[in-house]
């Protein structure tokens, strides 16, 4: 899911008085949303927040998806853990640590790691058209691209499948460093490092016909979907407790390929699943991404900044055509030969 609406991505100038916040936390949206931030940061930011808590319906009304907490924050100085059963969520260990970020150690696994196995990835020739750039898809859900107007990932192919690796499988980590990836393993400190305050926002997919209802509907999310933006995410599935399953975390990721001609554009995408044991996934800024075939509680980081989204768009040559030659009982004019 595309994780924060924004309607501008100035950051809030003035705190809202509690007399407004209290207005916005009536909304039907936030009835479902455990509120495990401070209550200072929810009013500095309750701007950014109140976009980032969605519902996501059927034609009907029926919730599909829906926002169930608010974890954190993590901000730009702090070395932290994740704790998403404690507190906050995230557990502050250090501030200004010396030490190189976490996105920096991302970036360097994508640039050491310039190649896939065969098998691990899927190949699509596609050319990406942002919305602004003439690719926008009209009559959407406004709900459904958090991030704004959705462009179009005109895909020249007859059918993508998306290979998916579990934990065990014995390349899953170097496949996720091709995409600038890593996963961080239970209580794994870490150094973020980026220049802008990240939320924690848990969405639960679980209901009833999300997928085939809304995400892929062409009047709720318009078909699956891919983005990138300028913050780093990390992917946090709600752990199992005492047996009890929480969530099947998927998360695509893509990559272009650098010496793919103009004409011809391409990009190599892999599907992960994420442990449910307090394990997360983060990724460098930039990395194409997509989490819609997640079931269940799944936190996604995000920050107050723009992003490109498009969906999945078929431009494979029509096939069915047929021409057949006049009926030679009618008679056709001969051009004449000069």
């Amino acid at each position: 899911m595309s994780s924060v609406f924004r309607t501008s991505y100035a950051p809030d100038a003035k705190p809202v008085t509690e007399e407004k916040l209290k207005e916005i936390l009536g909304q039907r949206k936030w009835q479902t949303v455990e509120i495990k931030i401070s209550h200072q940061d929810l009013k500095d930011n309750i701007r950014f927040l109140n976009d980032a808590v969605v519902i996501r319906e059927s034609r009907e009304g029926v919730p599909l998806m829906t926002t169930t907490a608010i974890y954190g924050p993590i901000k730009k100085d702090d070395k932290v853990v994740l704790t998403p059963n404690e507190g906050t969520g995230v557990y502050i260990i250090a501030t200004n640590p010396s030490e190189v970020t976490l996105i920096d150690q991302l970036e360097a696994l994508a640039k050491s790691h310039t190649s896939v196995k065969e098998g691990n990835a899927v190949l699509v020739h596609s050319n990406w058209v942002s919305s602004k750039d003439g690719g926008k898809l009209p009559n959407l859900d406004p709900s459904s691209n958090v991030f704004g107007a959705t462009g179009s990932l005109y895909v020249n192919e007859n059918a993508v499948i998306f290979p998916v690796l579990d934990v065990t499988h014995p390349d899953y980590e170097e496949t996720l460093a091709y995409y600038g990836a890593k996963l961080l393993k239970p209580q794994e400190a870490f150094y973020l490092g980026f220049k802008d305050t990240l939320f924690g926002m848990e969405y639960d997919t679980s209901l009833p016909d999300y997928i085939r209802n809304y995400a892929l509907s062409p009047i709720g999310g318009g078909g699956l979907f891919v983005e990138h933006h300028p913050f780093p995410h990390i992917f946090l599935p709600k752990p199992t407790t005492n047996g009890e399953v929480f969530c099947e975390a998927k998360v695509t990721l893509g990559r272009k390929v650098e010496n793919a001609t103009k004409s011809d554009p391409q990009i190599r995408f892999t599907t992960f699943r994420i442990p449910a044991d307090g394990s997360a996934l983060a990724i460098k800024p930039s990395t194409i991404h997509n989490d819609s075939f997640t079931n269940g509680k799944l936190a996604v980081f995000v920050a107050n900044t723009p992003a490109d989204t498009v969906a999945f768009r078929q431009t494979a040559p029509f096939a069915n055509i047929v021409v057949k030659d006049h009926d030679p009982q009618v008679e056709i004019p001969q051009t004449p030969n000069f």
